[in-house]
This record gives C-alpha cells, sequence and structure tokens, in this order.
C-alpha cells in the first residue's frame, strides 16, 4: 500500500489543531467546554450539508443530522466528531469535523454509512487523519478499519497528520439528533463562487496488491468503458485481474506487502498502455489544487498521493473531483475539498478531504 521512499522528508500540509478558548483543569475539558466544541461542531456540520444542498445536492435538502461521538488520537486526545447524515431514503453519509475553536469539516462522504458503523460500546473511534480510521479495543489493542486487521500499537508507522491535543470527560458525551438549521441562520446566502465537479464514471476498486496497482487500474478501467479506448482490456478482464497484472513484475513491480517505487508506477502505467497500441503522457507534479481542478474539468481523473500515513506512511488515491467555495461573512475564506476514490471497501464511493488537512506530496497526471 505504501510507496517506497528515497530520501524525502515529510510534508507538513495539516493545519495544526487550535488551541481551546476556556482553560481546562490540567489537560482535560470540563464537561461544558466538551459540550461547547461539540454544538459548534455540530453547527460547522449543519452548515456544510446545508452550503450542499443548495448547490445542486438534492439528497442532502431536508437531511438530518444525527451527532455520533468525538474522534480521537493514540494518546486519547480528541481530534474530531463523527454525524451521520440520514434523509427519507435512508443512510446519506457522514461528516467528520474538526473539534477544535473554528471547527470545520475535514472530511465527508454524501452517501452511505461512516466507515465507524462497527464501533461498539466502550470502544473509542479513532481519527488520525482523512481516510485513517481506528478502533481502540478494550484490550487496548488497534483495528485498522481499512484492513480488517488488529494491531499494536508499536507496529504503527506514524501517529497519522491529525493530533489532538486535550482529553475529554468520561461521561457527557451522548448527543441527539438535530434537524437542519435555517438557510439564513447558517449564512447560506454568504456562500459564494460555489463550483463542484465529479467525473462520475471512474470505478472506485477495493485495495488488491497495493494502492497504486488499484487506484492506477480505476483510471484504465474509466479510459476503456468510458473513453473509448477498447484495447486497453479485453471485455472479459476481471478488476481482479486488472490489478494482478498491473502490480506484475512486467509493470509496477509492486512487492508482496503493497508497495511500489514511486517511478515504477509511473512507468509501469505508460508500459501498460504502450503494450495495448497507446501513448499515453504519465508525470509527476507538485501537488496543486489549481492544476487538480484542470485535469477533472478536462474529464482526466489523477492520482493523488499522500504522505504520513499511520499504517502505510505513503499512499495513493484516485482523484475523481473537486469542490470549492468563498464565504464572504469570514473574510472570503475559500474552502476547498479534493474528492477521491480511497481504496478502501469501509468508505462510500466519494470521499471529500478539506484541502489543509490532506497531506498532499504530489499528482499523478495520465493524459491519453
Amino acid at each position: 500500500m505504501w510507496l517506497t521512499l528515497v530520501s524525502m522528508i515529510l510534508m507538513a500540509a495539516v493545519f495544526p489543531v487550535s488551541a481551546f478558548s476556556a482553560a481546562p483543569v490540567g489537560n482535560v475539558l470540563s464537561k461544558s467546554q466538551f459540550k461547547e466544541l461539540q454544538h459548534n461542531a455540530h453547527l460547522a456540520a449543519q452548515k456544510y450539508v446545508n452550503v450542499a444542498s443548495q448547490n445542486g445536492f438534492e439528497s442532502w435538502k431536508s437531511a438530518s443530522i444525527t451527532y455520533q461521538f468525538p474522534l480521537f488520537d493514540f494518546e486519547d486526545e480528541i481530534t474530531a466528531f463523527l454525524f451521520n447524515i440520514t434523509n427519507a431514503a435512508g443512510a446519506a453519509g457522514y461528516v467528520v469535523v474538526s473539534a477544535d475553536d473554528a471547527p470545520v469539516v475535514i472530511e465527508s462522504a454524501r452517501e452511505g454509512v461512516s466507515p465507524y458503523a462497527t464501533v461498539e460500546k466502550n470502544e473509542k473511534a479513532l481519527y488520525v487523519g482523512p481516510t485513517q480510521y481506528f478502533i481502540k479495543k478494550k484490550d487496548d489493542t488497534y483495528y485498522d478499519i481499512r484492513e480488517h486487521v488488529s494491531k499494536n500499537r508499536k507496529s504503527l508507522k506514524s501517529n497519522g497528520s491529525l493530533n489532538g491535543s486535550k482529553k475529554v470527560p468520561e461521561t457527557g458525551l451522548d448527543g441527539a439528533e438535530v434537524g437542519l438549521l435555517s438557510a439564513p441562520a447558517l449564512g447560506i446566502n454568504s456562500v459564494v463562487s460555489y463550483s463542484s465537479k465529479i467525473i462520475s464514471t471512474v470505478p472506485d476498486f477495493s485495495w488488491r496488491k497495493g494502492c497504486s496497482p488499484t487506484s492506477f487500474s480505476n483510471i484504465i478501467w474509466y479510459y476503456r468503458y468510458s473513453q473509448g479506448y477498447t484495447n486497453l482490456l479485453q471485455s472479459t478482464t476481471t478488476s481482479d485481474t486488472l490489478i494482478d497484472v498491473l502490480a506484475s513484475s512486467t509493470y509496477m513491480n509492486t512487492d508482496s506487502s503493497g508497495a511500489t517505487d514511486w517511478n515504477n508506477r509511473v512507468n509501469g502505467m505508460k508500459k501498460f498502455w504502450s503494450d495495448r497500441g497507446y501513448t499515453v503522457s504519465v508525470t509527476r507534479n507538485s501537488a496543486s489544487f489549481t492544476d487538480h481542478k484542470t485535469e477533472i474539468n478536462a474529464n482526466r481523473p489523477d492520482i493523488i498521493n499522500v504522505v504520513g500515513d499511520a499504517t502505510y506512511t505513503n499512499h495513493d488515491m484516485t482523484g475523481v473531483g473537486f469542490e470549492e467555495y468563498q464565504e464572504s461573512t469570514e473574510n472570503f475564506k475559500w474552502y476547498r475539498y479534493v474528492i477521491v476514490h480511497d481504496t478502501w471497501n469501509s468508505t462510500p464511493k466519494d470521499v471529500y478531504i478539506y484541502l489543509p488537512q490532506l497531506s498532499w506530496n504530489e499528482t499523478v497526471k495520465v493524459k491519453p
């Protein structure tokens, strides 16, 4: 899953969690401080749902937001709050909101249930960065929701990209369902310059052999079945076979642990296309939201590479869309989200990640 690194310094792409305004006793929030954080996070979730629903996302109109529970880091300090979204048809996604004085939705999905649906009583849900989901079990082992295996703390490669700064009280953590506030109360009329796009026909294959062959296979499948590059795959080829072939020594040379060399994934993708009679440009580029938008608007999915993953260190995802808008009541602050297929079967198809929380290392562009 992770990519092999050769002499690389991890970029600090995550904004630190801000200090709480009311001084806690020691490192523990009071119940009232916790409730205030929870309430403000709920407002941020409601506002985000209203922004989406008022700008073309019909499934979130008249939706309800249900507070689930706080999310923690490996030190049992709070990082975020989880809210489930439901509409008349049932589960309609989830939002993760940062646990700080200026809460913002840092990850969301607009269909299905959250990765934490299996958390049981007396277990802790851990969230140490976008798409990094764990459960702290009663025996103090860490269940990696993405890999579906339990691990001890020492086996994890990092603390993740998102850290808390305060512990929460042991009681008083329950929440209740709250309907959407009215649009004017949430400042919906102050949103300007909204734009969003998803390339809806890109598949979302589950992790197999490694994140790179899986994510690049999403792109190959898209060009074969949505863009007319019929020689890329035979009609009988399955997604598993495609991923296995791309991971093989003939192409990306992904090792048994799922690691793929930075350049092998590029050269392997080029060779795969060339062997089937096509010329394709595959290039590694600096992380850029503007460039990502250009690719998506040209109907070209790309590869979003992130670093600092707690389990894999480095991870490739398929970039399939973006969302951005400007908030005039917040000094014209921009909210920008990258939409990815993250290779995890524990998440819905399209995952929205808030740009400042994305440990974005590089983009790989694929241009036939």
